[in-house]
């Protein structure tokens, strides 16, 4: 048991080094301003689902674009809210006449089952534009966000682009370490990209040419499965070559929104995202889910060990073994996203992830997960 903790701690840690080789080689992107073809648009599909709380300031967002207000639209699918959502958006179109924003109602019976796929690809459906973004009713962005993402498509001609995902206003030492952790996924995302073996870009800011959805068949082979729309859209569309998926390294690209409030929240959310590692991912991701989830296993056994034998070195020294690449990754992550002040929490981190991460991965493998009232 100890030997294979040890071991587990170097492969985990030889991959984190292999991701900050990954991040460090991808270029930040600037906004650049780019000619706007006469006839190009950009469609922004925002999937809601009871987001009253929300819609006003996402919709808000598009006032202050640096774009020209004739090159995009943003189609709004309702997924069966049951809150205020339709109307505020409804409200919102009549009094911005400016902007191009439809509202979509998905009928009675129609998403059901397949929930944010079904109205993504609803939203595409009629989608006047020929490059589609992706992104969430609870998510803000900047002015530059258009302009970047289109400017990066306009140089590099890609197949699928993924965008940073920041947590902001974090309180509470929960929504903390949910942004610690969250950064860390972003970026070996966006390193394992780099390095030319995509596994994990994240729905609410993707971008992609609309033919290429469709050259894919969207997300037809998975359609009796309702979550993974992002991840599994990536994995269609490499066979068609790996070197056409970027990440934009801009923070100008990325949107923002906010960490779940409450623990429960948090495993629920956590829990859902790691059930479809073994059903919708590749070899490659499931081996490297594999190691990280026996690592923390293994130590939360080894921390056990200690109160039996006293001799806490079994449990210290795999522990160290993948800290130290993991705080280097995450301090140079940290300092590109402007959050630099979440590293206090690296090191209590450390003493819960091993129950953190086997409770979630052992309870993900049973029962179905709650999403807004929905199961999944």
């Amino acid at each position: 048991m100890v030997l294979t903790v040890y071991i587990l701690s170097i492969a985990y840690a030889l991959f984190i080094c292999w991701c900050i080789a990954g991040w460090l080689r991808l270029p930040e992107t600037e906004n650049e301003k780019v000619s706007v073809e006469k006839n190009l648009i950009v469609s922004v599909i925002i999937p809601a689902r009871n987001e009253e709380e929300n819609i006003l300031s996402c919709l808000g967002d598009f006032l202050r674009q640096d774009f020209p207000v004739n090159s995009f639209e943003v189609i709004v699918i309702n997924d069966h809210s049951t809150d205020a959502t339709a109307e505020l958006t409804r409200k919102f179109i009549e009094s911005n006449p400016r902007l191009k924003i439809a509202i979509i109602d998905l009928v009675s019976g129609e998403g059901n089952n397949l929930y944010k796929k079904q109205a993504v690809t609803k939203g595409i459906d009629c989608a006047r534009g020929s490059l589609i973004i992706t992104t969430d009713a609870d998510c803000r962005r900047g002015p530059l966000w258009l302009s970047t993402i289109a400017g990066f498509f306009h140089r590099n001609h890609s197949e699928l682009v993924s965008a940073p995902v920041f947590f902001e206003g974090e309180k509470t030492w929960i929504e903390k370490m949910q942004s610690l952790e969250f950064l860390g996924l972003v970026a070996i995302g966006a390193a394992a990209i780099r390095n030319k073996m995509p596994f994990l870009c994240n729905g609410a800011n993707l971008a992609f040419p609309k033919n290429i959805f469709y050259e894919v068949n969207g997300y037809h082979a998975e359609r009796n499965t309702s979550s993974g729309d992002d991840t599994q859209l990536m994995m269609k569309i490499i066979p068609r070559g790996k070197n056409n998926i970027h990440f934009i390294k801009s923070r100008h690209a990325a949107v923002t929104t906010k960490a779940k409030s409450s623990l429960r929240e948090l495993l629920q959310q956590r829990q859902r995202w790691a059930s479809k590692i073994p059903r919708h991912m590749n070899a490659f991701t499931t081996f490297i889910a594999a190691i990280a989830f026996f690592l923390h296993v293994g130590l939360f056994v080894m921390a056990g060990m200690v109160l039996i034998t006293g001799n806490a070195w079994n449990f210290l020294f795999p522990l160290i073994i993948k800290m130290i690449p993991e705080f280097v990754f995450l301090t140079i992550v940290c300092r590109f996203a402007g959050k630099s002040g979440l590293l206090y929490l690296f090191l209590p981190a450390q003493f819960i992830y091993p129950i953190y991460i086997s409770f979630v991965g052992i309870t993900s493998l049973f029962g179905t997960h709650q999403w807004k009232g929905r199961n999944q």
